[in-house]
């Protein structure tokens, strides 16, 4: 069936009115994974500075969740504090985080504090202590395992990403599937393309027109297949293996409006049971309504339980209209569905930053926006500020030499 564009919502968000915010804590981190690129330079952050820049970013993204980041989040010391700084200027706090510091008396914690997320890094190309050399169908039981803790705790939501190479490309199914099978536990999963800086004699890169040793950056790369993989090629993967796989809305690239940077399928299900997805009419009026009374867009609700409720928009959504058909027919023949919560939970396929024809293509509205020394910039770039004073770009090659930076790193 293929990505039909003109079926999708593209999400309207802009800079300035955006949903998502972001913060980084620390630099520091418990484990290392392939393509980060947060280097160690600083540390801990300061409590004041993080706190400044929470409301500066508040004001300039009219966000309704902040992202709490990293490096290692939970290993920072005013974590709690910083949750409770972002639930009590009404956003939602979300943390990204590899959990491993996380502990049944942190969590409780953070959730008093206000958490109203945790999306948990986990994938096999992590070097995380136990689960080196596992596939990416064997860290189910990982993902299962902080599932399960989230759900105990209750009233906090649970995501995941999960960085995604062509080698590990032909194990989406089994984590989506798995992902589905807990819909009532599991909200969000971002499949994230691995996405590096490359390295070739045919390109320089330069930051105020002054030549830097890209090599410098960790996440670098002159291996370019392991950069190939697209949201296309992951939606190809899934839609072959689901028949009701579907995307509604999308976000595009900068440099490369074609490009999918965010490509988002919601599913519609209960405990133990899916009915199907959302459309794009669904999504785009709930986004519409949601801005109108409340001022601005958003990325997720504080609550995951849809309701029953959301079957009333099928008028104007055939693809809710079809999940809602197969609701009926389940409760037919098992009355006690009736009673089932309806869950709703995100897929989303993403595709980072990259070069296109010595061009960075970033996501068109990125969510993730932060602020940098009173400058708004994407997030994905801030070690380019941090090392080279402001963001890196690609030019050809030139007779001219200039005088090659290089940076003092920290490990």
């Amino acid at each position: 069936m293929g990505i039909k564009r003109e079926s999708l919502y593209r999400f309207p968000w802009t800079k300035t009115d955006n949903p998502g915010g972001w913060i980084e804590v620390t630099d520091e981190c418990d484990l290392f994974c392939p393509g980060c690129y947060r280097h160690r330079l600083e540390g801990h952050r300061p409590l004041d500075e993080v706190k400044d820049d929470i409301i500066a970013c508040q004001k300039l993204t009219n966000c309704d969740r902040m992202g709490i980041a990293g490096g290692e989040p939970l290993i920072y010391p005013h974590i709690v504090e910083v949750v409770d700084f972002i639930s009590k200027h009404k956003m939602k706090p979300m943390l990204l985080t590899n959990g491993e510091k996380l502990t049944w008396e942190l969590a409780t914690e953070l959730k008093k504090a206000g958490l109203a997320k945790f999306h948990f890094h986990v994938d096999s190309g992590m070097k995380r202590p136990g689960w080196i050399g596992k596939n990416e169908s064997e860290m189910n039981k990982l993902r299962q395992h902080f599932a399960d803790l989230v759900w105990e705790l209750g009233g906090v939501q649970c995501g995941y990403n999960v960085t995604v190479f062509p080698s590990t490309s032909r194990y989406l199914p089994d984590v989506v599937e798995w992902c589905r099978k807990n819909i009532h536990k599991v909200h969000h999963i971002s499949l994230v393309a691995f996405r590096s800086i490359p390295l070739t004699e045919e390109i320089e890169y330069m930051v105020n027109r002054r030549k830097i040793d890209a090599s410098s950056f960790q996440h670098s790369t002159s291996d370019f297949e392991k950069i190939s993989l697209s949201t296309n090629k992951m939606f190809e993967i899934l839609e072959d293996h689901f028949s009701d796989y579907q995307p509604c809305a999308y976000l595009s690239g900068t440099a490369a409006p074609m490009t999918y940077k965010f490509l988002i399928t919601i599913n519609v299900g209960s405990k133990g049971k899916m009915y199907g997805i959302l459309g794009s009419k669904t999504v785009e009026l709930v986004q519409i309504f949601y801005h109108l009374f409340k001022g601005r867009y958003f990325e997720f609700l504080k609550n995951p339980v849809a309701g029953k409720k959301l079957f009333l928009l099928s008028i104007f959504d055939r693809k809710l209209k079809k999940a809602f058909s197969n609701f009926i027919k389940a409760s037919i023949k098992n009355p006690l569905r009736l009673f089932d919560k309806i869950y709703t939970q995100s897929i989303s396929l993403q595709q980072p930053n990259e070069l296109i024809k010595g061009e960075t293509n970033l996501c068109d509205s990125c969510v993730n926006m932060m602020v940098y020394k009173g400058e708004l910039i994407n997030s994905c770039r801030l070690d380019e500020y941090r090392m080279f004073g402001g963001p890196v770009t690609a030019v050809l090659l030139e007779n001219e030499k200039p005088t090659i930076l290089h940076v003092e790193r920290k490990y």
